[in-house]
């Protein structure tokens, strides 16, 4: 279980305010609410703990009316934060926690979804920032700043770890000097742009600033913003690193196309998705269709009207569903999946009512669908293989794997009906609703039926590296054998680590440990099918 704790307990005694800093208010919201909608937003926090005074609650009314546990604020901050983890030991099976400030507005729901997810391999993940200033000590003792770092919120920990070694009166400010000698952390340096409010002038700057980073909109104003707020994290990480250009034009197209479509689709307020790094989402409000979600494709990804294709012929018993598209300025208009946390092979009963739908509502191809984007997925095999020249590097192990997948290929599955895939149903592409699973971004393929199930098992088993790839591939492989055959399961599992593999070698500019996770993949996949065969 992941939990939350949302820290706002302090006075704020510098802060020079009547009530605590957390309370103050930034473009008429309280600076807490930025947190609490961060927190909302994440996807993978199962629970919220509130450390704080319980008198202050009526000054937020996110917070009054969020289903949140409350535990009380203590004299100093290690007396509150173990007043939260209390709460937690008592009431929950946590595994996992993530520590936030509540005067910490800039915090985002794809870091706190990072955080859980490094969890899995460190046991804390700490805000860190560089010193770039000088640097000394009270005694004026030369100091190598080099030698030293700034730890912030948020912090994350394995929960029993911090749990068991935690001391109120630990005498330092860093929380993850509460830790055993030898404890694994992961320091991250990215969230630059990290702000805990400490005085009142910071309020100012900290609206300006969160304008900048899209968190505030005016619902009564939302078709005339700043077209700075479109330019998220995830933009600035990727597609405004690689392509700054075209990113730069694509943008002012999407923010003069924007009044029309809030126009059009009666949009009353929206957020950019600050994680998104291959386009523009926006989640939105509606006033005739609700909870929607806004995505924009840039044309030079050149995967707008494939995913759109896929899109209007993939049945909505499995696939979010597609309200309008803007297709003039590549955007769709879809069903936003609420609460939308990733899907998980330990749901099984809903895992299981989405494959049944994925294969039994299938779309078998036919000429007739007049299909002009989706291709065929032995072609795009094929096309990997004659570019094998083209790979930065692993030419040498992947270019046979390639030669290998495509005589499979053709000796099990070249006679074999076709069908309309998503094509990309790992986890990360199927949301969780608490009530069932809905697939998302299609990637579009024309491939047998099997291809569907390969994906959400090559995530799986790599994300638990702890299982052993063997253990957790059959496990893997004889569940989904409930949808399809188990021996030509293995064998597009086989063909498709070979596809997807060619495409890691271009996502990471040098070797990386993904790539090599994969061949190991395809070693254990040829294992299992040599000694299970037919």
């Amino acid at each position: 279980m992941n939990i939350v704790i949302i820290m706002s307990g302090g006075v704020g005694s510098r802060f020079g305010t009547v009530i605590p800093k957390q309370y103050n208010m930034i473009a008429g919201k309280p600076v807490i609410d930025y947190v609490i909608d961060a927190v909302k937003l994440s996807q993978l926090t199962d629970r919220v703990v509130v450390v704080m005074d319980p008198q202050y609650i009526g000054y937020s009314e996110s917070l009054r009316q969020s289903d949140f546990d409350i535990a009380p604020n203590g004299a100093a901050r290690l007396e509150s934060m173990y007043n939260g983890l209390k709460l937690i030991k008592e009431k929950y099976p946590c595994e996992k926690v993530v520590i936030v400030d509540a005067v910490a507005p800039f915090l985002y729901a794809g870091l706190i979804d990072d955080y859980f997810r490094k969890l899995d391999e460190y046991d804390a993940v700490i805000t860190a920032q560089k010193i770039t200033g000088g640097f000394t000590d009270i005694n004026d003792s030369r100091l190598d700043r080099e030698k030293y770092i700034i730890t912030q919120s948020p912090e994350g920990f394995r929960f029993e770890l911090l749990w068991n070694n935690f001391d109120v009166d630990f005498p330092y400010q860093e929380t993850a000097g509460l830790l055993p000698d030898g404890s694994k952390r992961f320091y991250n340096f990215g969230f630059r742009n990290n702000l805990k409010l400490t005085y009142d002038f910071e309020l100012s700057y900290a609206e300006h600033m969160l304008r900048y980073l899209g968190k505030i909109n005016s619902e009564s104003n939302v078709a005339f913003f700043d077209k700075s707020i479109l330019i998220t994290e995830g933009l600035r990480a990727f597609l405004l690193r690689n392509e700054f250009r075209k990113t730069q034009l694509w943008l002012d197209e999407v923010y003069m196309n924007m009044p029309r479509l809030i126009s059009r689709w009666q949009i009353s307020s929206f957020v950019p998705n600050q994680v998104s790094r291959y386009g523009l989402v926006l989640q939105a409000k509606s006033q005739t269709l609700g909870d929607v979600v806004i995505k924009f494709i840039p044309p030079f990804v050149g995967r707008y009207e494939r995913e759109l294709e896929a899109m209007r012929i993939l049945p909505e018993s499995y696939m979010c569903p597609l309200l309008d598209a803007g297709e003039t300025c590549g955007c769709m208009l879809l069903r936003r999946i609420v609460p939308a946390k990733y899907a998980s092979f330990e749901e099984n009963l809903k895992l299981t009512e989405l494959f049944r739908n994925v294969i039994n509502d299938a779309v078998e191809y036919d000429e007739s669908l007049g299909l002009k984007n989706i291709p065929f997925y032995y072609d795009e095999l094929i096309h990997k293989l004659e570019h094998a020249d083209l790979m930065p590097y692993g030419r040498e192990e992947i270019e046979p794997e390639l030669r290998y997948a495509a005589d499979l290929y053709r000796k099990v599955f070249g006679d074999s009906k076709l069908y309309v895939l998503h094509g990309d149903l790992h986890e990360l592409n199927i949301l969780d609703d608490t009530k069932r699973f809905w697939g998302i971004d299609p990637n579009g393929m024309i491939a047998p039926l099997e291809l569907e199930c390969v994906r959400f098992i090559r995530n799986d088993v790599r994300n638990h590296p702890q299982f052993g790839f063997a253990h957790r591939f059959e496990l893997l492989l004889r569940s989904f054998a409930r949808f399809v055959d188990i021996h030509r399961l293995a064998d597009i599992f086989i063909i498709d680590m070979a596809f997807t593999t060619y495409n890691s070698v271009f996502e990471n500019e040098d070797r990386a440990q993904e790539t090599d996770a994969d061949l190991e993949l395809i070693r254990t996949a040829k294992d299992w099918k040599a000694n299970h065969e037919v």
